[in-house]
């Protein structure tokens, strides 16, 4: 009778885990994929927050990947340059996109 249980559970797991693999979420990442790219996500915002030279500025971040994309106004290249070295330091990221805009303050 224990042998059963313990087979039931084990077939319980591997069906639970298979299905986890097959869950997408619109585009071509697993469950895993997703989450991870949501904790680069997060520690890229976090470590650009702390930065007293970047934290001013607003970006928005888009992780697909482990690629980070940086979106948004920076004032000077030297601002630019150092929110994707960064955002590029941050463990688990692949590359770093810039997709940040230069305005001059007038």
């Amino acid at each position: 009778m224990l042998k059963i249980a313990h087979l039931m559970h084990v077939v319980a797991l591997v069906v639970l885990m298979s299905s986890c693999q097959g869950y997408r979420d619109g585009s071509t990442r697993t469950v895993g994929e997703f989450t991870d790219d949501t904790a680069i996500q997060t520690a890229v915002k976090t470590a650009l927050i702390r930065d007293d030279e970047i934290k001013g500025f607003p970006m928005n971040i888009e992780v697909y990947r482990g690629v980070v994309s940086l979106y948004g106004r920076i004032p000077s290249e030297q601002a630019r340059t150092r929110a994707l070295g960064i955002a590029g330091g941050v463990r688990g990221v692949v590359r770093v996109e810039d997709r940040l805009t230069l305005v001059v303050p007038e």
